[in-house]
């Protein structure tokens, strides 16, 4: 069943933005943002980290919103790459990218477990099973996260259709919840809190402003990720929407995920006493409204909501990266770049079996391994994400010039200059978390799991040249673009 295409889910315009959206606003803004304002230093750094990011994923997002209505594939930059470069440049796109996506679905399936453990306090009752980091794994919270990633694993099993809906819908309930929270924390504002301007608390290695700022922007794409989940999607778009506004919805959904972040961060760092509030457990902002409103029937009210607002924002990042890491390893395999097995398609459910398969593992990592290693899976997986973007963007500077007459519903303003400024930026994004010494630099666990994902993509790679080797270039272009 290689080959085939995924069963079309037809998505409307909103389901792309919903999926790109949700893939973006995670949980980071309920359970990880006095985290982020202990790591800079203060929201100040924070907040400026995140606008500043947010502008500079402008011209990025423009690359990705010229070639994905180009391209409407599974695979997204596979295709991209392959078209501008070849072979074994699109396998470096693709596997870097796919690194990005895996990441983050351990990280979910951590966070939820933390989350669920404040609402019921059974979960880490008793003696730790064991200790990975210095954080506890426990045998209720175990399991509750083994259960919860199998129901994952499941609904995307039966049907990309059902994955979508239910992304579309947990992502609407995500923007009411998050709209709430934005709006009572101003009520309680008070620009004093936002004082001092910048303080390292104990976290990283920065001593002033300009070192919390970079030690931000290292986690900053980590959470400004996910807009490019829409080209995984792409294939399944509905034939009847216009493919020029789906580069426009891309876009969008940058500035609304980066508005989002940066009004979270404002209106929380001055509702309270910023150091006052790093020092809060998770998850803080649910935590913070007990302190802002008491305990009574309002605060407790606003405590809840923030706490549907920080579920609904786990599932709809851990979904929406499920659904595109299946699609971009499927595309990978179409290309024959790496075995045979990701390519496979369900005979009843038109899912991505292969790949589902392979994804299913690295989900079910994440309850077994726990808190202890969120902050260099965070990093790691901003840098894997950045060097696709960067690819990414080579590829529009690469097909302006040697396909100048593609078909391209959306072209980006700017056009070549545009991709240029998205190169540089990603390549400057790369290199700060690479150099030791830096704030920003990935640790030394997080360079051993770069390079074992580099030596697992390269095994995978070599092992299926024989495979890869057994259809010509025209007959492997048919198969990646479904002969678009």
């Amino acid at each position: 069943m290689a080959n085939q295409a995924v069963k079309s889910g037809s998505m409307s315009l909103v389901d792309f933005f919903m999926l790109g959206f949700g893939s973006m606003v995670g949980v980071g803004w309920s359970v990880a943002v006095n985290g982020w304002f202990a790591s800079g230093g203060g929201p100040v750094t924070t907040f400026l980290a995140f606008f500043i990011g947010t502008l500079l994923m402008i011209p990025i997002g423009f690359c990705y919103a010229e070639l994905t209505p180009a391209m409407r594939v599974a695979g997204g930059a596979v295709a991209f790459a392959y078209r501008a470069f070849g072979k074994f440049p699109s396998f470096i796109a693709g596997w870097f990218i796919a690194l990005a996506y895996i990441t983050v679905l351990p990280w979910e399936a951590i966070y939820i477990n933390d989350v669920l453990a404040l609402i019921f306090p059974a979960l880490k009752s008793g003696e730790p099973l064991y200790s990975i980091a210095g954080a506890g794994i426990y045998t209720n919270g175990l399991i509750i996260g083994v259960i919860l990633s199998l129901l994952l694993i499941w609904m995307n099993h039966i049907g990309s259709r059902t994955a979508i809906k239910f992304q579309t819908y947990l992502t609407g309930l995500l923007v009411i919840v998050g709209a709430l929270v934005i709006l009572f924390a101003f009520i309680k504002a008070d620009p004093a809190n936002l004082q001092p301007v910048y303080e390292n608390i104990g976290k990283g290695t920065h001593s002033n402003f300009f070192g919390g700022l970079i030690a931000m922007f290292a986690m900053a794409p980590f959470f400004l990720a996910g807009f490019d989940t829409i080209p995984q999607g792409a294939e399944e778009g509905d034939s009847r929407i216009n493919f020029g506004n789906l580069g426009k919805v891309l876009v969008g959904s940058i500035l609304a995920a980066g508005g989002f972040y940066c009004l979270v961060i404002l209106s929380t760092g001055m509702a309270m006493p910023w150091k006052d509030f790093a020092g809060l457990e998770r998850p803080a902002v649910a935590l913070m409204f007990t302190e802002l409103y008491g305990d009574g029937a309002f605060g407790v009210t606003l405590y809840w909501i923030a706490m549907i607002g920080a579920l609904a924002g786990l599932l709809t990042t851990w979904n929406g990266l499920y659904i595109a890491s299946a699609r971009l390893l499927l595309g990978m395999s179409r290309a024959r770049l790496i075995p045979e097995y990701f390519s496979r398609i369900h005979p009843k459910y038109g899912t991505p079996v292969g790949a589902n398969s392979f994804i299913a593992i690295a989900t079910l990592i994440g309850p077994f391994v726990g808190m202890g290693i969120i902050d260099p899976l965070t990093i790691v997986g901003g840098t894997a994400f950045v060097i696709g973007w960067f690819a990414v963007a080579l590829c529009a500077i690469r097909l302006r010039q040697t396909e100048p007459d593609m078909h391209r519903p959306f072209k980006m303003p700017g056009g070549v200059a545009t991709a240029w400024v998205g190169a540089i930026i990603s390549a400057a994004l790369i290199l700060s978390t690479l150099i030791p010494g830096l704030p920003s630099y990935m640790g030394n666990l997080g360079i051993y799991i770069l390079l074992g994902w580099s030596t697992l993509g390269l095994v995978f790679y070599f092992s299926s040249q024989s495979y890869r080797n057994a259809i010509s270039e025209r007959e492997r272009a048919a198969s990646i673009f479904l002969d678009r």
